[in-house]
């Protein structure tokens, strides 16, 4: 495992404006907020737009820009990237999507029913289905850096992200690589995200947005340091030699 943990912290404060561009994160995670609750097409596509700024934030770490936080600027092509992305992303869930749907129907049929054994059934294949979805959860939190990685590297290639053959073997060849990234996301992104309540529970959108930065900074060091960057970076090379893809 060759991660710098502590950069993925840090970054934001060397860039002169990483600051505000956190900040007008954190207000496009507000917008997305209302524009989901007044009318779902605005939201969703606020939705795309945040997407799609993490990866080319990703792609700009992958390709060792100084400054990899992107400005806030051409909106069409943020949108783009971020619906091909939350395609990505929905492939990776369909098996926790189905196993929730197999879990839950009987389940429901089973304590709707009025029968005391029936319900307990319906608890035990509660309980099971849970257990399956915690599992792929983690699953999913593993090999998904990987396919956004890929995804970010090669341009917006959906086909790229979609190589399972090859995202599974590199996830095998890395295991303990994105294992550490899943419990960062997870557990330390989550804490982080917390933070907000403190401020009225608005502040969430903000240290929210930072968490995903931070998650999306160790995608794109995991994919740098197993698979190569996708083109010679702009400046010195913070992360390692370049290889490529």
């Amino acid at each position: 495992m060759n991660l710098d943990i502590g950069r993925a912290f840090t970054f934001v404060s060397e860039d002169p404006n990483g600051v505000k561009k956190v900040l007008l994160g954190g207000a496009a995670v507000i917008a997305a907020f209302i524009g989901f609750f007044f009318f779902i097409i605005p939201g969703l596509l606020v939705v795309a737009i945040i997407s799609g700024y993490l990866v080319l934030f990703c792609r700009n770490v992958i390709n060792g820009e100084q400054y990899p936080l992107p400005e806030w600027t051409d909106f069409g092509t943020k949108m783009s990237e971020g619906f091909k992305s939350i395609v990505v992303s929905i492939v990776y869930a369909l098996p926790l999507i189905a196993v929730s749907i197999i879990f839950a129907v009987p389940q429901a049929i089973a304590s709707s029913s009025g029968n005391d054994n029936a319900a307990a059934a319906g608890l035990g294949i509660s309980l099971l289905g849970n257990c399956v979805s915690f599992l792929l959860q983690i699953a999913t939190a593993v090999v998904l850096p990987v396919a956004i990685g890929r995804f970010a590297a090669s341009g917006g290639n959906i086909g790229a992200a979609l190589q399972f053959g090859e995202v599974f073997a590199t996830v095998r060849q890395n295991i303990g690589t994105y294992i550490v990234i899943a419990l960062m996301t997870s557990i330390v992104g989550g804490l982080i995200a917390g933070l907000g309540i403190i401020a009225c529970g608005i502040g969430i959108a903000f240290t929210g947005f930072y968490a995903q930065v931070m998650g999306y900074h160790l995608y794109g060091q995991a994919h740098r340091n197993t698979q190569g960057g996708s083109m010679q970076p702009a400046y010195g090379d913070p992360y390692g030699q370049q290889r490529p893809f």
